[in-house]
């Protein structure tokens, strides 16, 4: 479709839906929200104009519609969550400079051995667990470089076994990058986004917070990760013996690293902190035993006032704030991150996740929400598990050709008011959902990391 037809259809299909809302006797509010949702979602889904642009749309039309003020609006495109995501950016800078990331994928490969099952395995291993830490695009973009050197210097077998190697090594970063990324909350956007939604609009039900996540994500992720291993070894490694990669590159990268760094040292030890940080945030119950968290005993000696003053973000900013401030001893007169690193950080994201909380309260405040929420009432008859496969298949197939993170948004904010007017648990649909969301494997379009590695043309 031309590209003008759909800046057109956009307000057009807007309009419409308003009117025909207004026309059936809801509120001018009610219907002038829904426009914006519609608006936003079809411009975030065809792509109309640049999917950040698009989410300045609430800062622009609530105020101009009477749906929000601008100080009402403003706030939300700076929420708690937006600096879980920049200290997450901060590590990732600190472990790029510092060159932390080839030093753990390069000692990984060589650990894995040089056969073309335990490479795949290798690269399969390194790229999820980076990307468990660190954003999708990044981990992929860390570890192309290494692994495009080894399918450049693949010899014996024919050009096809060959061929099939590199293939398979390529698409085990993509999707290991995915898979990883799920594994943690931190890993990837839309972990963030969902946790956000939950903590706003179900406070009364069971928290979310880094640990819990990982213990349902981390088996999830694993048992995904030795499928497409398997897959991607019974698909393209049959009768791949013969091949020899050559892993000299991986010894000679890893021997120039030379020593871990006094840079290296301070980085894995404060992101080991932010790690043990984050998991013993809250308390923990081993039966009829409850270990305190730091932030309950925070709380029980008058320190903070409560659980509203520190949390995964504060953690994350926190620790950000030291490798900022923290000076280089190899580098004289610099930080262990710099400014210049910090200019890096995409400031789309930033009006992505602000676009979708505001939509979100422009929805709360006009009573879409409440309408949303009983016409959809009726999807609690459905068997659960039923409910939530038809959710799940339907983000996947949304996902794959528009961003994750804006098709988490829009179901978040659809579901939202389903969930609360029907009764059903929050937590077994908007997790499985927001999973769903980054398992986007078919095109090369489904997510960065797929685009990237379509891009070698390998």
């Amino acid at each position: 479709m031309n590209n003008k037809l759909k800046l057109i259809l956009g307000p057009l299909l807007a309009f419409i839906i308003g009117y025909i809302l207004y026309a059936s006797g809801q509120t001018i509010l009610l219907s002038k929200a829904a426009g914006v949702l519609i608006l936003m979602a079809y411009w975030w889904i065809t792509e109309a104009i640049n999917i950040y642009i698009t989410s300045l749309l609430p800062v622009i039309l609530f105020p101009l519609l009477g749906v929000l003020g601008i100080e009402s609006v403003a706030p939300q495109y700076m929420k708690d969550v937006i600096f879980l995501y920049i200290g997450g950016f901060v590590l990732t800078f600190a472990i790029e400079r510092w060159d932390l990331h080839k030093r753990i994928s390069l000692k990984i490969l060589l650990n894995a051995g040089t056969s073309p099952t335990k490479l795949l395995f290798g690269f399969s291993i390194a790229t999820y667990f980076i990307s468990m830490w660190l954003n999708n695009t990044s981990t992929t973009l860390m570890m192309l470089p290494v692994a495009l050197a080894i399918i450049n210097q693949l010899h014996g077998g024919d050009a096809e076994k060959r061929s099939g190697m590199a293939t398979a090594i390529l698409l085990a970063i993509s999707f290991a990058s995915s898979i990883g990324g799920t594994a943690s909350l931190v890993g990837t956007l839309p972990n963030m986004v969902m946790k956000k939604f939950y903590d706003e609009n179900f406070p009364a039900e069971t928290a979310l917070n880094f640990s819990n996540w990982m213990m349902v994500a981390l088996p999830m992720s694993l048992v995904l990760l030795v499928c497409m291993f398997y897959v991607l070894k019974i698909l393209f490694l049959k009768n791949s013996d013969h091949i020899v990669p050559d892993i000299n590159y991986c010894k000679d990268e890893y021997r120039k690293l030379g020593k871990t760094t006094f840079e290296e040292r301070v980085i894995m030890i404060v992101f080991s902190i932010a790690i043990i940080l984050w998991f013993t945030l809250d308390d923990k119950e081993f039966g009829n035993t409850t270990i305190r968290g730091w932030r309950s005993i925070l709380i029980d000696n008058n320190i903070i006032p409560n659980d509203k003053f520190v949390n995964e973000s504060y953690v994350a900013i926190f620790m950000a704030a030291i490798l900022l401030f923290f000076p280089s001893k190899n580098k004289k007169g610099t930080a262990i991150v710099t400014w210049e690193e910090m200019k890096r950080i995409p400031i789309g994201i930033i009006f992505l996740f602000g676009g979708g909380f505001a939509l979100s309260e422009g929805v709360k405040v006009s009573g879409l929400n409440d309408w949303i929420g009983n016409s959809l009432v009726s999807v609690q008859y459905l068997p659960l598990w039923l409910m939530i496969f038809i959710l799940c298949l339907i983000t996947t197939l949304f996902s794959e050709f528009a961003s994750n993170t804006a098709t988490v948004i829009l179901f978040m904010t659809i579901m939202t008011p389903v969930i609360q007017q029907a009764g059903l648990p929050p937590l077994l649909i908007l997790f499985p959902v927001t999973i769903a969301a980054s398992y986007s494997f078919m095109l090369p379009a489904g997510t960065p990391p797929n685009t990237i590695v379509f891009g070698t043309e390998r």
